[in-house]
This record gives C-alpha cells, structure tokens and sequence, in this order.
C-alpha cells in the first residue's frame, strides 16, 4: 500500500509530520504512523483536533489558501465552517457529518491547497456550521 503523508496538529499546538499506510477510518481510535526518523507510532485521536492529508511536507510557504469558495471549489457535499478552540478556521465540504462518528473528513474550499482533504476530531474543541 501507497504511504500516505500526514501533519497531525495536536490539541497542544504542536504539529508532527508524518506517513501511513494504514487506510484510515472515522471509526479508529489510534492512528499507527511512521514518523520522519523512521519510527512506528500509534497516536491517539483524543490527543489531536485535525489530520490534514497533504500532497507534500513543504507546500508553497509564499501561498496563501484561499478561505473562500470558488467556481473550482469541490461541489459535492455541504459547505461547512470549522472553528478550533484556538481560533484557526478552516472551510470546506463535508460529505458525511453522521452523529456517533469520531470525527468527519473536510475537503478544502481552496482546490490549490496543500491538504487534500482534512480529518476533523470531534472531540477537539471546535464549532461547526453549515453555511448556505
């Protein structure tokens, strides 16, 4: 199976890059991943508030994602707004917010992001709202 690359953003602020080839499910409560000195790890989703699934570690530090929908924007799902408990907001399309879930995928409103699609941890602190 394809490694997958990953930034975990922990509710402490603290960010780890990371890989898996573990295909992951809203229903895991750990995530096994392989850290970047080659290292297995099994990471509790109780200590993270979001899993981005990046297309690379580096991105473009000069670009600055775009918040807003746009005609390239993903269409499918229903627009969300995602606001942390530290004040980092994220938008976006989710496909299935089921109740009882661990937490829900978000793909960006900006399709020139670097994450591909986000897993949010419901158990972080955070608000949802659907827009219109």
């Amino acid at each position: 199976m394809e490694r997958r690359k990953l930034i975990l953003r922990k509710r402490d602020g603290t960010m780890v890059r990371c890989e898996t080839h573990t295909h992951f499910s809203a229903a895991f409560k750990t995530l096994k991943v392989i850290g970047t000195d080659g290292q297995v790890a099994a990471v509790s989703l109780d200590d993270l508030k979001a899993i981005f699934f990046v297309r690379d570690f580096q991105g473009n530090p000069n670009y600055q994602p775009q918040q807003e929908f746009s005609e390239e924007s993903p269409k499918a799902g229903q627009a969300v707004r995602v606001t942390f408990h530290d004040g980092e907001v994220l938008r976006g399309r989710v496909l299935n917010m089921a109740d009882g879930q661990r937490g829900f995928f978000m793909f960006p409103a900006d399709p020139l992001d670097n994450n591909e699609r986000i897993f949010i941890v419901r158990s972080a602190d955070l608000r949802v709202e659907v827009e219109e």
